[in-house]
C-alpha cells in the first residue's frame, strides 16, 4: 500500500506519519504530555497497517516491550515524556551495550516551562550518560523525516535513537509532503547469536567499546547529516538547536542577514565535530541558542578549547539568555540585540507576546471533586485527634497541591507516606494516589509497607483512566488504547494479594456523613489500610 500526499500537520502527527513511513511494527508508551500526541493519533491511524500498539502500564514497561520487538526484527516506537524517561533508565543502561537488530526509536517529549509537568528537566542532559544518538528537529516537516530515518539510522549503527521535543514543538503545524509505503516485510529475521543481548561481567568492557566505535560511527554520519548544516558566511555565528532555529528565523522574516553565519543543529549527541570546527573557524563570535540548560554551549565550549578556538561563545553561562523556562522570542530578540549592537529584528517582539507562544493546554480535572475528600480526610483526623500528613503523587492531584504537604513522582506517595511513619509517631501519614499510579508503580511500595508493618493510609481516587493526561486506559480498565475489550484488573483484589488486611471502596457520590465515617474508620487501622474512593461521571 502506497501513501502520498501533501497534508497540514502538527508535529505530533508528523511524528506519526514519520513512523508509519520507517515501517514500525510495535508502538508503546505510557500517557504524557508532550509524546502522547504521536500514540494517539498512531491509534487512530494506524490501525489498518499492521502495527500492534499499547498503553503500558508504566514506561520501563514500554521500553522492554520495545526491546523485545527489537530483538526479533522489528522496528518500534516508544514515546514518553521527560519524567517517563527516567522510569526507562535502568534498562536504558544495558540496551546501549547490546547491538540492536530491527530499528528502536524514543520519542521524548521535554517541558521547558513545566507547563505540564512537576519539572521542567532538560532531558539531554542523559544522553552523554546514556550514550545514545539524540537529535531534535526544527519543523514538523523535519520531524516527519527524522522520524522515518531514525529507524533505520538505529539498524545502521546497531543503537537506539532518542528523538526530543518540547511541549510548544508538538503543537506547531505546517504542510507535510509524506510518503508511506505500508506492509513492507521485516528487515531482519531473528538469528540467535551467543551474548548478543546479555551484557555480564566478562564482556562488558569489550562492550562498552563497541558501543564508542558505533557512537563515533554515528557522529560521522551526524557531520553530513541533512538535518544539520551552515547557513551563510558572516564573521559573528548563532548556533541554533532544534526549534530554535524556527524561532531565531521567525526573527529574520526567513532571510539571515549577511554579516551572520547560522549553523542550524539537530543532532545534539553525539555533536557533529568537524562540522562545528568548520563553522568556528569562520567566526570570531558565536551566540549558542537552546532549550534549556546549556547543554550544547558546553559541548560547543569544549570542542573550541581542544581547537584552539580564540572568539567568544555567549549563551545561558554568560546571562546572555535564561537557563530556566521556555525560550521565547522575544528573549532571543533580546540576547541578539545585546550580542549584536547593530542588530534589528524583521518583527518586534516584546515580553507581553509570551502568551501567545505559550502552548494551549486542554484541562481535563475541571470537575474533580478532590477538595472535597481532602476536607473529608481532614475533619475525620480532627474527630479522632490525629494529625495528617498528606503526601500525593503526580496527577489529577495538581488541583489540590496547595493543600498537600509533599508531592515527588508518580508512584512515590506510599513510600514517602511509610517514611514518615516510620520516623514518626506522633503523625498519621496519608498516600493519595490515581489508579493510573497505582498499576504504574505503587505495587512495590505497598508489598514493601505490608511485609515491614507500617501504619499509613492508602487512599486511592479511582476515575477509570489516566484523566490528567486525557482519559487514556490503564490495566484497570476493560479496554485497550483502540478501545477494544480487555481485561480490567481488579484495585482491591491485587491490594488484598499484596497483604493489605483493611481495603474498603466508597463512591464518592455517597454522603459526607459516610464518607467521613469510613475516612475515620481506615484511619484507626493499626498496619496500612486502604479506601478506594470511586470518582463518578469520568468514564
Amino acid at each position: 500500500m502506497l501513501t502520498n500526499s501533501h497534508m497540514e500537520l502538527n508535529s505530533d502527527q508528523a511524528f506519526a506519519y514519520g513512523a508509519l513511513a520507517g515501517n514500525v511494527k510495535l508502538v508503546t508508551g505510557y500517557p504524557g504530555s508532550p509524546s502522547s500526541g504521536t500514540i494517539e493519533y498512531l491509534a487512530r491511524v494506524g490501525k489498518k497497517s499492521g502495527i500492534y500498539i499499547e498503553w503500558c502500564s508504566n514506561e520501563r514497561v514500554a521500553l522492554e516491550m520495545a526491546i523485545g520487538a527489537s530483538i526479533v526484527g522489528k522496528r518500534a516506537l516508544v514515546c514518553v515524556k521527560s519524567v517517563g524517561m527516567n522510569v526507562m533508565l535502568d534498562p536504558m543502561m544495558a540496551l546501549n551495550l547490546t547491538p540492536l537488530n530491527g530499528g528502536l526509536v524514543i520519542l521524548l517529549g521535554d517541558d521547558p516551562g513545566g507547563y505540564g509537568s512537576q519539572n521542567e528537566q532538560d532531558t539531554r542532559l542523559l544522553a552523554p550518560m546514556l550514550e545514545m544518538p539524540l537529535m531534535e528537529p526544527a519543523s514538523p516537516a523535519e520531524a516527519y523525516q527524522m522520524m522515518a530515518d531514525a529507524f533505520s539510522l538505529s539498524e545502521k549503527y546497531h543503537i537506539p535513537v532518542i528523538i526530543r521535543e518540547t511541549r510548544s514543538f508538538s503543537q506547531q503545524a505546517e504542510p507535510v509532503e509524506i510518503s508511506i509505503k505500508l506492509n513492507k516485510k521485516p528487515d531482519f529475521e531473528y538469528k540467535r547469536e551467543s551474548l548478543r543481548f546479555v551484557p555480564v561481567p566478562k564482556n562488558v568492557q569489550q562492550k562498552h567499546k563497541n558501543l564508542h566505535q558505533r557512537l563515533a560511527d554515528f557522529e560521522d554520519w551526524a557531520n553530513r547529516s541533512p538535518f544539520n548544516r551552515i547557513i551563510g558566511n558572516g564573521k559573528t555565528g548563532i548556533v541554533a538547536a532544534g526549534f530554535t532555529f524556527k524561532k531565531l528565523f521567525d526573527l529574520f522574516g526567513g532571510q539571515i542577514p549577511p554579516e551572520l553565519s547560522l549553523l542550524k543543529l539537530s543532532t545534539l549527541f553525539p555533536l557533529p565535530e568537524k562540522m562545528i570546527v568548520d563553522f568556528l573557524g569562520g567566526c570570531q563570535n558565536i551566540l549558542v541558542l537552546e532549550e534549556n540548560e546549556p547543554f550544547v554551549e558546553i559541548g560547543l565550549k569544549s570542542i573550541a578549547q581542544e581547537h584552539r578556538y580564540t572568539g567568544t561563545i555567549a549563551g545561558k553561562r554568560t546571562g546572555h539568555l535564561p537557563r530556566e523556562g521556555e525560550l521565547f522570542r522575544w528573549q532571543i530578540q533580546q540576547a541578539l540585540s545585546s550580542f549584536l549592537p547593530d542588530f534589528t529584528s524583521e518583527k518586534v517582539y516584546l515580553p507581553e507576546d509570551e502568551e501567545k507562544e505559550k502552548p494551549y493546554k486542554e484541562s481535563h480535572c475541571g470537575d474533580c471533586r478532590y477538595d472535597q475528600v481532602l476536607t473529608l480526610l481532614e475533619e475525620a483526623a480532627e474527630g479522632l485527634g490525629q494529625k495528617l500528613v498528606v503526601v500525593g503523587d503526580p496527577g489529577c492531584l495538581v488541583t489540590v497541591a496547595n493543600r498537600l504537604d509533599a508531592k515527588y513522582a508518580i508512584g512515590s506517595a506510599v513510600a514517602v507516606a511509610d517514611g514518615i511513619s516510620n520516623a514518626s509517631s506522633g503523625l498519621k501519614p496519608v498516600a493519595l494516589i490515581g489508579d493510573s499510579g497505582f498499576f504504574h508503580s505503587t505495587i512495590p511500595a505497598i508489598c514493601n509497607a505490608v511485609h515491614n508493618n507500617s501504619s499509613l493510609l492508602l487512599v486511592v481516587l479511582d476515575n477509570h483512566s489516566a484523566l490528567t493526561s486525557g482519559g487514556q486506559p490503564h490495566p484497570g480498565v476493560n479496554k485497550n488504547i483502540l478501545g477494544e475489550p480487555a481485561p480490567g484488573l481488579n484495585i482491591q483484589k491485587i491490594s488484598h494479594a499484596c497483604g493489605i488486611e483493611s481495603v474498603g471502596t466508597v463512591s464518592l457520590s455517597a454522603s459526607d456523613v459516610e464518607l467521613k465515617y469510613r475516612f475515620s474508620q481506615a484511619m484507626l487501622q493499626k498496619k496500612i489500610s486502604m479506601l478506594i474512593v470511586e470518582i463518578p461521571n469520568t468514564q
